[in-house]
């Protein structure tokens, strides 16, 4: 694991994880050849019942490419590990995700270069040309919980 990634899963695993779990949460899963466990940190926005993960320049990172038919993870939110299927989403799904992702992370469409409309909202052409180069997860919560202390 990088040396960024290590420091940062043990801070949201800590009980300083309020400086960044409003924003970053553990994301566990299997992969897709091996079988191995992998923990990775991840940017996220909680959608109701769903978490919205955006894997930006995904032709440089694998972890997301599992999920391309759904899978079970596992997200550790706060400190609370909750189960899940995550899917990689797709067109119209894709890009209304990523609307709702830009909204909640102004940081992320400025990086983006995603501009508000007049309204002061991410326009749907914005999160179309911001789903370019990106992949967009969507993970369904449900099933048990239990605390990452345990």
């Amino acid at each position: 694991m990088p040396i960024g990634n290590a420091i940062v899963s043990g801070v949201l695993r800590s009980p300083l994880h309020r400086m960044m779990s409003r924003s970053l949460m553990l994301l566990k899963y299997r992969g897709r050849r091996t079988g191995k466990e992998y923990t990775i940190p991840v940017g996220y926005v909680r959608n109701g019942d769903e978490i919205i993960v955006l894997a930006g320049r995904a032709d440089t990172k694998s972890w997301w490419r599992g999920m391309r038919g759904p899978q079970q993870v596992e997200a550790c939110l706060g400190r609370t590990w909750k189960k899940g299927v995550a899917r990689a989403v797709e067109r119209e799904d894709a890009v209304e995700r990523m609307r709702v992702y830009l909204e909640a992370q102004p940081r992320m469409a400025k990086m983006l270069r995603v501009v508000r409309d007049a309204e002061g909202k991410i326009s749907i052409e914005g999160a179309r040309r911001a789903v370019e180069g990106s992949v967009v997860v969507v993970i369904q919560l449900g099933g048990e919980k239990r605390d990452s202390t345990a």
